[in-house]
């Protein structure tokens, strides 16, 4: 029996009995919560666990390039995580498992609200160098990735609660519960579908694949059509991304259940592999930047294939502008600027989640040819430990100096990272997404 203070990924994740990975909530500092690991390996001599698990560190010790690496067990209200930075001479990896010689190797270890990405990783020194390909890194078989084929993800994942006696802060809001699952009636569903493009070199010939959520009342009212927002990964990634890494159903869930907006289709496309023109790209490895499309070669793939496929096959979805979105993180916040630019009126808000774009082109000449681009609902956020930074900040000048209004979120203890993309999805949804335009310096407010 589960009892009140036990909350197993059974419950958060609708999954088979026997995952591996407990969250405890204690009621006991440093976080409130621990999670139990346990993993089987009899021939392992060392078991580390890695694959997007990440020491913390805080705003007095965090910079764009350097990061403070504190272990979980040493976790103070306030402590976040950012996966960028070298670690400091001597530095040992906090998460390794211990085993009694049975072959059954445990960790035990409190960690503050947010989702978590992991793999276990055998016999290998240092996190970062495991690979999937020589067997060092294992993916948890009790607790599998959403995914479309296998190889498509290479970490499973799991979220903490958060308990503001422990984790609350008067300056960072590092509270991630509208990850959790929603009340039982707003829960979606999540799958992966294949559908037809010429081309396309994965999962198969010429089929193509994105996530699709669909909202708990889909379906249930005759002939009502739905608002439809497309969601990008980013580079590196692909369209499982969302929902393995961020849990973009339970943000979407929540954000409907609590009155954002309104039931929303979501897909989320992918932009490797597209054809051969280029290499063709494996999951997990380092990212292939001479496989990686440019975003004009995306756009037009999509609008000639995917846009149509979706507007034919997915039954009750908008196909106008006024109820169609594109957002997406880094190389998919790129991705969006270009359907921005040169896909204006294919939609009418536009999320853009660490963007990294160039140097924005636009200028009095482009909004004159293209008026409607001051009459769009722009969203732009960035972390304030971001990557992107100054990319995130010449767009917004970009946009202030023609004064095309948008709404801004900079993270304040957001790194290049998923609880960064989880964070600006969630207040793009409250402070964007379908609200009135143009937008105003009061947009969003009704929301909060």
């Amino acid at each position: 029996m589960i009892n009140n203070k036990l909350l197993s990924l059974l419950a958060l994740c609708s999954l088979r009995a026997s995952a591996s990975v407990t969250v405890r909530k204690t009621g006991e500092g440093p976080t409130g919560y621990e999670v139990d690991f346990k993993y089987v390996n009899t021939t392992a001599n060392r078991v580390l666990i890695g694959g997007g698990l990440q020491p913390f560190t805080d705003q007095f010790h965090t910079t764009l390039e350097e990061r403070a690496w504190y272990d979980p067990h040493d976790y103070q209200p306030g402590d976040f995580y950012v996966a960028f930075g070298s670690p400091p001479d001597g530095y040992e990896w906090p998460y390794e498992m211990t085993s009694d010689g049975d072959g059954v190797w445990t960790y035990t270890t409190p960690l503050p609200s947010g989702i978590y990405s992991y793999a276990y990783l055998i016999d290998c020194d240092f996190a970062p160098a495991c690979n999937i390909e020589t067997g060092q890194l294992v993916i948890d078989s009790d607790l599998p990735p959403f995914l479309n084929v296998q190889g498509d993800q290479v970490a499973s994942s799991f979220q903490v609660p958060f308990d503001a006696c422990f984790q609350g802060t008067d300056d960072i809001n590092a509270d991630f519960d509208y990850a959790l699952p929603a009340p039982d009636k707003y829960r979606g569903t999540i799958k992966s579908v294949n559908y037809t493009s010429p081309g396309s070199i994965h999962p198969a010939p010429d089929v193509h694949h994105f996530g699709l959520y669909l909202p708990a009342e889909y379906g249930t009212i005759e002939g009502k059509t739905y608002p439809l927002l497309y969601l990008s990964h980013g580079a590196g990634g692909n369209g499982n991304d969302w929902e393995n890494l961020g849990r973009m159903s339970y943000i979407m869930d929540n954000l409907i259940a609590e009155g954002h907006i309104e039931p929303t289709v979501v897909v989320m496309p992918s932009f490797y592999n597209l054809d051969d023109s280029l290499p063709k790209f494996i999951y997990g490895g380092p990212i292939d930047f001479s496989a990686l499309p440019s975003s004009d070669h995306i756009r037009e793939n999509y609008q000639q294939y995917l846009f149509p496929w979706v507007e034919e096959n997915i039954a009750n979805v908008c196909t106008e502008p006024a109820c169609r979105a594109f957002a997406g993180l880094s190389w998919g916040g790129r991705l969006t600027y270009e359907m921005y630019v040169n896909a204006t009126d294919s939609f009418d808000y536009y999320g853009m989640f660490s963007p990294a774009t160039d140097t924005p082109t636009l200028s009095n000449e482009t909004l004159a040819a293209n008026p409607a681009l001051a009459d769009k609902g722009l969203f732009v956020a960035y972390g304030l430990y971001d990557s992107v930074f100054e990319n995130g900040r010449e767009l917004q000048a970009a946009l202030s100096a023609l004064e095309i209004p948008f709404v801004t979120r900079i993270t304040p203890f957001g790194g290049h990272y998923w609880n960064t993309w989880q964070d600006e999805l969630w207040w793009f949804g409250v402070k964007a997404l379908w609200k009135p335009k143009p937008f105003t310096a009061r947009t969003g407010r009704a929301s909060s």
